[in-house]
């Protein structure tokens, strides 16, 4: 399954905390902190999201209006019922 989901500008920043982890206090009390070297990043030169975010901007037009979306999140889930269900073609298994 996957989700896309527009954000505006003013958006940005709180979701770099989100995502990053940069706090303490999660508003969602699933979180489990345990967990948080899982997650992964795809551009790992040791930037932050919101420093790639800004320096993205400065090399591309756009509309500097509020409600104007300017970055698109997804998540990206495998349903339970496939975790078990090894991959044809390659051998490899999904993994939660």
């Amino acid at each position: 399954m996957a989700h896309l989901k527009k954000n505006t500008r003013g958006a940005v920043p709180g979701l770099a905390v989100h995502f990053e982890r940069k706090t303490d206090h999660h508003s969602n009390k699933e979180i489990d902190v345990a967990k948080t070297y899982l997650n992964q990043d795809l551009i790992s030169d040791g930037s932050d999201m919101l420093s790639r975010f800004n320096e993205r901007l400065n090399d591309v037009y756009y509309m500097k209006r509020d409600d104007v979306k300017a970055l698109g999140t997804w998540i990206v889930t495998l349903p339970e019922e496939l975790s078990e269900v090894p991959y044809e073609g390659s051998g490899a298994k999904f993994f939660r």
